[in-house]
């Protein structure tokens, strides 16, 4: 009947009545509901409707339903304004509309992944029959959207609010017995056992014979939902308390999602669908949409270029970890979970026991939550075999440094394990000091790296892979087959003090310092920058989880690699802290002081020796406002981030804005940090730079950002 690029409709084989919608796209190894694919599901539609079919079979020719809609014309179509999102949606719509208003039973075959828009075809059929390995999603939401093909109109309808909700707002991943439960499939096959589409040709069949009442599930789609207002107001009400615990303010879809439903409960399934629309459009004038859209597609964008640096990479087997403190237990941990086997090295017993303490309580977590069982435990802890001896690194494909960041320690450290593990490819986790530097205790620089893990080492998604002035391709591929190898993002970026987050970060610690040293208070600009900004936390209480002591090691690497614009301040409020002994949270005082609450976990309070040393060095604190301590805070960071674009730390603006987001916890309704520069203007970031020039050295403006201006490119260009 139809055969296009990614749709073949045919009467099945043998049957003159029952017909089946195969969507099996040619050029791709997914289906993508691409514009190109609605159009020839809109043919396909025609001919549907001028057949003489009995019943209709809505089934993928692949191994994966469908991805839904196509993710990299999101940022295209919002940009063409609410007529054009308005105009596209409404011919969407239409299609799935004819496909659902068919005089004929339908029956949805999902199998293996069903995401987005692949989910709203499927819900157009009557009945959906679930493969055993099934996982599906609407995670719209997590792109600052809401399902646009009648998601939230037809879930509803079909599963009752509350389930609905639970998919909608969360945008969570279920699998096929679960979809079950929540009534959104009507049976789970085996297709080992049992052939899917025979079993969709008998409940076409019962649907045919009279036996199955199709028309009933279809009725229930196109009416107004049926529990009563106090059940509907206590549903979002809920639901909306949850929604903003979960969500907060900066990320509006989930509540424009609830309202929608609200507004919509009264209604026929059209007038439902226009105030679907309009939530679209609400979702995408709040500028969220965009930003979390760019954040995925850098994501992408990421990770295709970390499989292209994987490339002549060797398999890691075994790793060595030498330095067995908080993060190499969680280097061991995360690397042990992976199926390698791991070698823990220390030099002490005390050592190993802190970095062995590290990895077991990390699993204990896990079997406490049901998340592992203790035999999986078990398994894990086998595969990490402690030593205070060298020799058992002799085997290891790779061994990491993970000591003291001390360059004369380190330096001997890798000097020793060239030595000892002379086939291995040897890696340091160094934060700051450069590889280049380090590699010169070696003969054979080229086999020599950074692998830079984030703390905590198994929350933390983002590793930096270092490229220092004589690694090689392969050691760098090598390195990055093994980070991808643990789950984790690698970014591969070019020597440099700092590399690029910890470079970044310095200038922002910098710039908390000179805040307080010119009058401003710790509680309000960590309110500004967390509950204003979006970071998880504001720079005081983030430097105490980080280490005071960590942070002032950190700005003294930087500002003798950067004197100029990093130098140290005269008033080191962070120094002044380490000096006398209150290092953050691991000391349980710093700017704050911690008290544990009832579950445990500290809890920051004013620490009022604290505020004495501020006050007798500085001066009372002043109120300031927030959009002065929010730029004063953000522009060395963006400063710095444009210089490690233009100096090639990093190869793209997309690197920068997933090294942010996963590195450093930078909001991600943002977009990451080259996309909220660009979202400001540059024309209008460079005006508000050259309002704070004069603050010093911090503030100077670097010349990639004029020339940018100049040049009017943004950092995507």
């Amino acid at each position: 009947m139809f055969t296009g690029q990614f749709f073949k409709l045919a009467f099945i084989e043998d049957s003159d009545r029952i017909v089946e919608l195969v969507f099996n796209a040619e050029s791709d190894s997914v289906n993508t509901l691409t514009k190109s694919a609605l159009i020839e599901l809109e043919s396909c539609v025609e001919q549907l409707e001028n057949s003489d079919a009995a019943g209709l079979i809505i089934r993928s020719g692949k191994a994966l339903f469908s991805a839904g809609a196509d993710v990299k014309a999101f940022r295209s179509l919002f940009s063409d304004g609410d007529a054009a999102i308005t105009d596209y949606l409404s011919w969407a719509h239409s299609i799935y509309n004819r496909i659902e208003d068919l005089n004929l039973p339908k029956v949805a075959i999902v199998n293996g992944v069903a995401v987005g828009g692949g989910v709203e075809l499927s819900l157009l059929a009557d009945y959906r029959l679930a493969t055993t390995d099934l996982k599906m999603s609407l995670p719209e939401v997590k792109l600052g959207i809401m399902p646009a093909w009648g998601g939230v109109t037809r879930l509803p309808r079909i599963t009752g609010v509350d389930t609905a909700l639970q998919w909608l707002t969360t945008g969570k991943t279920f699998k096929a017995q679960q979809a079950l439960e929540h009534h959104v499939v009507d049976g789970v096959i085996d297709a080992s056992k049992t052939n899917p589409i025979e079993s969709a040709l008998t409940m076409l069949e019962s649907c045919i014979s009279g036996d199955f009442d199709w028309q009933q599930r279809y009725a229930e789609k196109q009416a107004p939902l049926t529990l009563n207002d106090a059940e509907l107001a206590m549903s979002i009400n809920v639901a909306k308390g949850m929604v903003a615990k979960a969500a907060g303010p900066h990320y509006p879809a989930p509540d424009i999602i609830l309202n929608t439903i609200s507004q919509s409960a009264r209604c026929s399934r059209d007038e439902a669908l226009k105030l679907e629309q309009a939530g679209i459009i609400k979702c995408v004038a709040s500028g969220v949409a965009d930003a979390l859209v760019n954040v995925f597609l850098s994501d992408m964008a990421v990770k295709a270029t970390a499989k292209k640096h994987a490339k002549g990479g060797k398999k890691t087997e075994e790793v060595g970890v030498v330095g067995a403190g908080i993060m190499g237990g969680g280097i061991a941990y995360v690397t042990a979970d992976k199926k390698l086997d791991v070698v823990l090295k220390d030099i002490n017993k005390q050592g190993l026991a802190l970095g062995l303490n590290e990895a077991n309580q990390l699993l204990s977590k896990q079997v406490t939550r049901g998340r592992k069982s203790p035999e999986a435990m078990g398994q894990v802890l086998n595969r990490i075999v402690p030593t205070l001896h060298n020799a058992a690194l002799d085997s290891c494909d790779l061994v990491i440094e993970a000591v003291v960041e001390n360059p004369i320690v380190k330096e001997k450290v890798l000097a020793e394990l060239e030595q000892v593990a002379p086939n291995a490819m040897i890696a340091s986790n160094t934060s700051t000091l450069m590889i280049s530097g380090l590699a010169h205790s070696l003969k054979n620089p080229e086999n020599f790296c950074g692998i830079h893990f984030f703390n905590p080492v198994h929350r933390m998604p983002l590793v930096e892979v270092i490229k220092g002035e004589q690694t090689s391709p392969e050691t760098i591929a090598t390195a990055v087959n093994y980070v991808l190898a643990l789950g984790k993002t690698p970014i591969v970026v070019n020597d440099c003090a700092g590399f690029l987050v910890n470079r970044c970060l310095t200038p922002y610690f910098l710039a908390f310092n000179q805040l307080l040293v010119a009058g401003g208070d710790i509680a309000q600009i960590d309110k500004v920058m967390s509950k204003g900004f979006g970071w998880p936390m504001g720079p005081a209480h983030l430097l105490d989880v980080i280490g005071l002591d960590t942070a002032d090691h950190c700005i003294d690497v930087m500002s003798e690699a950067f004197p100029t614009r990093l130098a140290k301040p005269e008033t080191n409020l962070i120094a002044e802290s380490v000096a006398k002994g209150r290092l953050g949270q691991k000391t349980k005082e710093g700017f704050y002081l911690y008290k544990a609450d009832r579950k445990g976990r500290l809890q920051p309070e004013s620490h009022l020796e604290t505020t004495a040393l501020i006050e007798r060095l500085c001066g009372a604190p002043t109120s300031m406002e927030p959009q002065d301590i929010t730029l004063r805070m953000m522009l060395p960071m963006m400063y710095e981030a444009i210089r490690c674009l233009d100096d090639g730390i990093i190869s793209s603006a997309a690197e920068g804005d997933i090294a942010f987001i996963y590195g450093t916890g930078f909001p991600a309704f943002r977009g990451g940090i080259f996309y909220y520069m660009d979202s400001m203007g540059l024309d209008k970031l460079l005006e508000i730079a050259q309002q704070y020039e004069d603050l010093g050295s911090l503030y100077a403006i670097p010349q990639g950002l004029s020339d940018r201006v100049e040049l009017n490119r943004n950092f995507y260009a």
